[in-house]
């Protein structure tokens, strides 16, 4: 028999071991991540059950734009041997519905592959691209307080209703996975790994004060905004969406 709902207290770590089959990761790394990170929320965590057995899964996040709540999807995994029965588009197609009925009807999603998605509403609308950066001086300034890199971050998502805004929680989640960012023209730049994955300034530039070899790691819609001066682009991802207004303006520190 099949039941599509959050899961419950007890059944949290056969969520996580289902997601760690599906997607082939290490049970015991993972599990300390899953509980502690600041969006863990039993509420949010979707699996569909044939019997006492998780088939499917899938979690949301909250989002926040000038324009209003909604909320992104990620994590969807279907058993290997359970595909193409069309269970995963029963799950979305649910918690679509319930999502819709508790003020978050937009919804946001990121995929390597359109079709599911498109079944049920979504549409893309923006591609998350990998490019290499040119850069000259090697140098990186020292870090900016946090207190500054949150204030400049907030200015900036107040300035326009399609970008992302960070509460409380969306900030501690910004922190919890080490982020730093270094000051750069009046804003800053958040590079991670040879990733530049956030980045606030507004004079175009033809090269970045980064490592060589620095890649761009984000929407092609941002990158347009910024100037980022980019070669090489390949595309790793779709942003999707459904019943969306615009195109957001959002950064890959905050990928659900």
């Amino acid at each position: 028999m099949i039941d599509i709902r959050p899961i419950r207290q007890s059944e949290g770590e056969a969520f996580l071991r289902h997601l760690c089959e599906v997607f082939r990761l290490d049970f015991n790394r993972a599990y300390d991540v899953f509980f502690t990170e600041p969006f863990f929320d039993l509420a949010r965590k979707w699996a569909l059950f044939d019997g006492p057995e998780i088939i499917s899964c899938l979690t949301t996040t909250p989002l926040e734009f000038g324009w209003g709540r909604a909320c992104g999807i990620a994590g969807v995994a279907t058993r290997e041997d359970r595909r193409r029965e069309g269970l995963a588009q029963l799950l979305l197609e649910k918690v679509l519905k319930e999502s819709e009925l508790h003020g978050e009807g937009s919804v946001l999603l990121f995929a390597h592959s359109t079709s599911v998605y498109e079944r049920v509403g979504f549409e893309a609308i923006d591609r998350v691209i990998r490019a290499e950066l040119k850069t000259g001086r090697e140098s990186i300034p020292k870090s900016l307080p946090d207190t500054q890199i949150e204030a400049k971050y907030n200015a900036w998502a107040e300035a326009h209703p399609d970008r992302l805004r960070r509460d409380a929680r969306r900030w501690e989640y910004w922190h919890w996975n080490g982020r730093e960012a270094s000051p750069f023209q009046e804003g800053y730049l958040c590079s991670e790994a040879g990733l530049l994955r956030e980045a606030l300034f507004e004079e175009p530039v033809e090269q970045l004060p980064l490592p060589k070899g620095s890649e761009w790691f984000g929407t092609t819609f941002m990158a347009d905004q910024l100037g980022l001066p980019i070669d090489q682009i390949r595309v790793e991802l779709y942003l999707m969406g459904y019943k969306v207004p615009g195109i957001p303006q959002m950064y890959l520190t905050d990928q659900f």
